[in-house]
């Protein structure tokens, strides 16, 4: 008798996430069903919801995160629940994800969750959540930075990371910054439970909600809440005795983060330290390490903390720790410390391993269109992918000459020209006019850069007049005329003259001289 297939509902609960959702929702339409709680959305979330799954809630907020996500797993049906946010995008395949589970023995699970920050360095930063768990058995406990627990009240042990399973957190980089008004009801919970564990006198509460508040604090964008989760921050280290492993490392995250925010790399080091008291064999310390040195710009001491870091070991947690997990920082130390064979042979090893992506734009910036052209040898073609989506992500100059030595590696291959669309009409005239050609070439003229350029309203109207007459004349593409009237009409009177002199070179005849 065959075994039975075992089931996957995907839970969220939302509020005002329209930019993000699809994305979110579009990776996860292998599972069985979608539950989405809405929370008092007011843009169009639950519209966008509406097109993945039938199962929306139009539920409401009650300064309870435990609480929604319960009155959210209600709607499931599933055997087992994969929790997810809706800036957070599902990058394995759901295949993966039931066979992990079939062969497992666990109840729960931690996964890998990619941090997509704001920089270059900080955007292959990971943690793991646990956010898989059979449905049946299990309720979320906690008023802010909710767990999911078992709902008998039993203690679990903390489940296996299920390898090669893996969502990618855009929230913070998608965005400028979480709104205030997150900020404020994450801090309002956060300030609540702690006067609660005051008045109980509940010692391991406290510990672990000075730690939600130090955390809180740093999602307002004003200094003098970083400079009072510094404050909260030591609080909690006096309790820290009280803190379970994970909760450890949460507060020294996150007070590394605001010891650097506000000008105190040194303290950044205290707390380093701090955290090796605890676990003196877990290698995120040194991770950590070598990311404050290189925050610091001390090449040599993040190098020294780099190379206490094994290629995979545990992390006392029940996760994985991968050294190339942090191949961008690698890269730039051993670049700036003059070691560029080492950097590339850096580079390769991940690639090869197939773990972690680097940053194409990083590896470019700092190696050159040779070593980078190099190293396009050993992408496989989910890491050409990824890299040909980073470049669409960052859209600069840099990303659009990852694109163009992708496409001289490759002619024609059909990810990077559909990417270099995107990003060609954010670098200019020249840059769409070039990209416009490949695209023709290749039979996508549908996707034209110059025709995105024009109709964009942010262009300058010469430039957008310019790029519209070329696509015309060029491509003979239509839809250019009405992107060419409008343009012309906001060209100031005093450069009416040289744009239609300009006009005249790329299309001789298509507009006046008088």
């Amino acid at each position: 008798m065959s075994k039975k297939r075992l089931t996957i509902s995907v839970v969220l609960i939302v509020k005002d996430e329209q930019d993000v959702l699809a994305d979110c929702l579009d990776s996860v339409r292998w599972a069985d069903e979608i539950v989405v709680y809405d929370t008092g959305s007011t843009d169009e979330t639950v519209e966008i919801a509406r097109r993945y799954t039938d199962k929306v809630v139009e539920g409401y907020w009650d300064e309870d995160f435990a609480a929604a996500r319960n009155r959210a797993l209600e709607h499931a049906t599933s055997d087992w629940v994969l929790s997810m946010d809706a800036d957070e995008v599902f990058e394995s395949q759901g295949s993966t994800l039931r066979k992990r589970l079939a062969q497992g023995q666990c109840s729960q699970y931690g996964i890998r969750v990619v941090n997509v920050g704001k920089s270059q360095v900080d955007s292959t930063e990971e943690f793991t959540a646990p956010r898989v768990f059979t449905r049946a058995d299990h309720c979320w406990k906690g008023r802010l930075h909710e767990q999911p627990a078992r709902a008998d009240g039993k203690h679990e042990p903390a489940g296996a990371v299920l390898s090669g399973i893996r969502l990618r957190h855009t929230g913070y980089a998608d965005r400028e910054r979480l709104s205030t008004q997150k900020a404020e009801r994450n801090i309002s919970l956060a300030r609540t439970q702690v006067q609660a564990a005051q008045t109980a006198d509940d010692r391991p509460v406290l510990a672990g909600a000075l730690v939600n508040l130090a955390r809180s604090l740093t999602m307002d964008p004003g200094d003098d809440m970083w400079v009072e989760s510094n404050a909260v921050g030591e609080q909690a280290w006096e309790l820290a005795d009280q803190l379970p492993l994970g909760s450890v490392k949460a507060l020294v995250e996150c007070q590394v983060a605001v010891a650097m925010r506000i000008g105190e790399p040194d303290q950044a080091l205290v707390w380093v330290e701090r955290w090796r008291s605890r676990q003196p064999d877990n290698p995120e310390v040194d991770i950590l390490a070598t990311r404050v040195a290189s925050r610091t710009n001390d090449v040599d001491g993040g190098l020294e903390a780099l190379a206490r870091v094994p290629a995979v070991a545990p992390d006392g947690l029940g996760g994985t720790v991968r050294r190339d997990s942090i191949i961008d920082i690698e890269l730039t130390l051993l670049t700036k410390a003059g070691r560029a064979d080492e950097a590339v042979a850096a580079v390769r090893r991940a690639l090869v391993a197939g773990q972690t992506c680097p940053t194409p734009m990083v590896v470019l910036a700092l190696l050159g269109d040779e070593a980078f052209t190099s190293l396009l040898v050993d992408l496989s073609d989910n890491w050409w992918r990824r890299w040909a989506m980073l470049a669409v992500k960052h859209a600069d100059a840099v990303a659009m000459r990852v694109l163009e030595l992708m496409d001289e590696f490759r002619p024609g291959d059909a990810n990077v020209l559909v990417a270099g669309a995107r990003v060609a009409p954010l670098n200019g005239l020249h840059a769409a006019s070039q990209w416009d050609a490949k695209l023709h070439r290749h039979q996508l003229g549908h996707l034209s850069t110059l025709i995105t350029y024009a109709a964009d309203e942010r262009g300058v109207p010469d430039d957008r007049a310019v790029a519209a007459a070329l696509a015309f004349s060029a491509y003979h593409d239509e839809r250019a005329l009405p992107h060419l009237t409008e343009a012309l009409s906001l060209v100031p009177q005093q450069r009416e003259r040289a744009v239609a002199e300009a006009i005249e070179v790329v299309a001789p005849g298509l507009v006046s001289l008088d």
